[in-house]
């Protein structure tokens, strides 16, 4: 059977739009506010890629067409890689700069080359920027803690091969020409639209996946513009501006500032062996009990995917202390009250201002050493940081 490229572009415009309306309406009545509203924004780039497309196939519009389809396809790969900058917590300020010169780019290319190339016009352009796009959300999906869950290892390998596809269809296009045999063949236009139909919707499983992942983990599904998840503990971009305001005021009155992290252990071990919800429920005990236990002035944050952190002012080391030994009973408290009936080692480090100095990264990276070292001690449940054992 022969297919003709109006055919396959129609095709996909079906497929694609069957996925990617999937995606977007679900991220739509999830309110998602996180990374999949941004992977949502790739899909609906992606759905009107192929209009785009299609509406040339058909004679409408001609080059303008391809410059529109050719500028929203570079924002595909560009709106993913912003959507795991997102999922890892890092800024996308700059990032999303980048995407827009890319897609502008594309958009000038395909119609200053147009006369010379009619509609190859740009591609080059487009192709460059697509392969550097794929390959940059590619690596992000595989950094903690995207890089921790293997769905984003999947994601990252969907990333990888569009990358390379892409990379092969520009060699050969510089090389050969687009009338070779060899490029027309086997990377002309149709296995272009053959190969997108086959990444959208392994893209579109794997997002919701790992969407459906993040929420369960996390347990909130949206996030308001302050960055306080549902359950009340703020993210840890959030706590981190936070406490340094915390720890700079305190530092004009001399006052104490204890930083406490609470490391739960054992949580892969769990969700392997005993299922999702067992580890949720764990999860969800911890973050409850330390807003409970922890003093109502107190500011409660994540700090990574199996640590907590507390920020709370401690006139003495001795009130730091207990600090830490209050919150640890409490997580033992809702543990043992938590339906799976299960108990991960947990380890609580503190680190005080009188100890450490007002430094927020110094306290910080003080408490996470102690945590780690309460957690690997037998015996231990909370330990102090000291400026010798800070690391």
């Amino acid at each position: 059977m022969t297919l003709d490229l109006f055919t396959v572009t129609v095709m996909t415009a079906i497929v694609a739009s069957v996925a990617s309306i999937t995606y977007i309406l679900e991220t739509i009545f999830r309110r998602d506010a996180g990374p999949g509203r941004l992977w949502a924004v790739a899909f609906f780039c992606g759905l009107s890629t192929t209009i785009a497309y299609m509406a040339w196939s058909s004679g409408v519009g001609g080059f303008v067409s391809v410059a529109v389809g050719n500028s929203l396809f570079v924002l595909v790969p560009g709106f993913f890689w912003l959507g795991a900058r997102r999922f890892n917590d890092r800024p996308i300020g700059w990032s999303l700069v980048l995407v827009v010169v890319f897609a502008l780019a594309s958009f000038a290319a395909a119609l200053i080359q147009a006369d010379d190339w009619g509609s190859w016009g740009g591609w080059t352009t487009m192709a460059a920027c697509l392969v550097a796009l794929f390959v940059a959300a590619a690596v992000e999906a595989l950094r903690a803690p995207l890089g921790h869950i293997r769905s984003g290892w999947a994601l990252a390998a969907v990333l990888l091969f569009a990358a390379l596809f892409y990379a092969v269809r520009l060699v050969l296009f510089l090389a050969a020409g687009p009338a070779s045999p060899l490029f027309s063949r086997w990377f002309g236009s149709i296995s272009a639209n053959i190969v997108t139909v086959v990444l959208t919707v392994v893209a579109a499983i794997v997002t919701s996946v790992l969407r459906s992942h993040r929420s369960a983990e996390q347990r909130y599904e949206w996030l308001t513009e302050r960055g306080v998840a549902s359950d009340g503990v703020m993210l840890a971009r959030t706590f981190v501006a936070a406490s340094a305001d915390i720890i700079e005021r305190a530092s004009w009155r001399s006052e104490g500032v204890a930083i406490v992290v609470i490391r739960v252990e054992g949580l892969a071990e769990i969700r392997t062996a005993f299922g999702q919800e067992a580890a949720d429920d764990i999860s969800g005990a911890c973050r409850q009990a330390v807003r409970r236990y922890a003093p109502a002035s107190a500011i409660v944050g994540e700090d990574d995917e199996h640590r907590l952190a507390v920020a709370a002012l401690a006139p003495t080391a001795a009130d730091a202390r207990r600090l830490g030994a209050m919150i640890y009973r409490g997580c033992m408290d809702e543990l043992a009250r938590a339906d799976s009936g299960l108990f991960p080692f947990v380890g609580v480090g503190v680190a005080f201002t009188g100890d450490v100095g007002y430094d927020p990264g110094a306290l910080l990276r003080g408490a996470r050493a102690a945590a780690r070292r309460a957690a690997a001690t037998p015996g231990a449940s909370v330990l102090v940081d000291a400026p010798a054992a800070s690391s």
